[in-house]
């Protein structure tokens, strides 16, 4: 029997954030699989496409979880700054989004500057969460800081190191993966 007073909005925020990480991995699997860290080709295009809807499916939910995240901080410290954080998430989804679907007819060759705006909107959100989870103290504060942190160091990372090859989308869900299991724990 499912205990209807467990789900508020603050369990559903976390177990969207999580299905998101569950959608990309096949996604995923599906890129290495192909050797695509090493420029590797498809199988077929079906393939190809069947690959980059997890990683947009991903996206669309995580900017979901984001949004819900911010409805739990309504009535408390941060919400604004989430306000801001999942606002910037979801136009920059919008973006990758935008550019995988261009992507399977024009090659990602056409479209790497979309998919470059989505990547530092996207760490840039995710730090502001971070703060404002701090803010809320409804997780962990090591939470919050993780959070912060990983987004930070990898888009300091990309500037320095890769400035080139920017667009890893695990990178982009593990800090909303350890937020949606810390909500669900809750």
């Amino acid at each position: 029997m499912i205990d209807l007073q467990y789900w508020n909005i603050e369990h559903t925020a976390g177990l969207i954030l999580v299905l998101a990480e569950v959608v990309l991995m096949p996604g995923i699997a599906m890129f290495w699989a192909r050797g695509g860290m090493r420029g590797g080709e498809p199988p077929s295009r079906a393939y190809f496409v069947t690959e980059r809807s997890f990683v947009m499916a991903a996206v669309i939910l995580t900017a979901i979880g984001l949004v819900l995240l911010t409805g739990a901080m309504q009535d408390g410290a941060g919400r604004v700054l989430a306000t801001i954080g999942a606002t910037a998430y979801f136009f920059g989804g919008i973006l990758v989004v935008a550019a995988e679907a261009l992507a399977l007819t024009l090659g990602f060759d056409k479209v790497i500057n979309l998919i470059a705006v989505y990547v530092i909107t996207a760490f840039l959100a995710q730090v502001v969460i971070g703060v404002a989870l701090l803010q809320s103290g409804m997780v962990a504060a090591w939470i919050g800081w993780a959070t912060v942190v990983w987004n930070m160091a990898w888009l300091i990372g990309f500037a320095i190191f890769r400035p080139h090859d920017i667009y890893y989308p695990f990178a982009h869900h593990t800090a909303p993966l350890l937020i949606g299991i810390a909500l669900l724990l809750k």
